[in-house]
């Protein structure tokens, strides 16, 4: 069931879950199950608005043994075995990112990005880095919660250099 729902997925996120390229669409492949199911409850439940979710991917309309079904498949593919993808390193200063990401993101996402479960965090490594600026944007207008927290300031204090410099370290992850 999961393999036939992912065919309306695969209309933005490609065959493989793969995302597209400059980020518009996000990399879902791998990405873990308890990840990508609470994100599409969300949709499905309206927290989260995107007519392309809702509308083209028909969230709304699945059911939970849907979702979950979607969740299991999209989460077990393999990309490097499928369709591998090579992030290009961000502009930006590697070094000093990591040692940005190490003090402020690894507690939650891991020391290598790689996402963990039980803070329900998912890997940013592998991810366009176009896709997860967008997204530090969307937290820090509010239009999208951080961390499951409606207080959290974390990206509020950071200069557009140190998250670019972030954002190249974690690129540099799938090297």
């Amino acid at each position: 069931r999961g393999m036939a729902l992912n065919r309306q997925c695969a209309l933005c996120h490609g065959f493989h879950a793969q995302g597209i390229i400059g980020g518009k669409y996000p990399r879902l492949a791998g990405l873990p199950a308890y990840y990508l199911l609470e994100m599409m409850e969300k949709y499905k439940a309206g927290i989260l608005e995107y007519p392309a979710m809702t509308v083209v991917g028909g969230m709304r309309n699945l059911s939970q043994e849907d979702l979950e079904s979607l969740a299991a498949i999209i989460s077990d593919i393999d990309l490097d075995e499928v369709a591998p993808l090579d992030i290009p390193t961000a502009p930006g200063d590697v070094e000093e990112g990591e040692d940005l990401y190490k003090s402020d993101c690894k507690t939650c996402h891991g020391r290598k990005a790689e996402g963990k479960s039980r803070k329900e965090s998912p890997p940013l490594r592998g991810q366009y880095t176009e896709y997860l600026a967008r997204q530090i944007e969307m937290f820090k207008k509010k239009e999208r919660m951080h961390a499951d927290d409606e207080e959290d300031e974390t990206f509020d204090d950071y200069e557009p250099q140190e998250l670019a410099d972030i954002l190249a370290f974690i690129s540099a992850l799938d090297d």
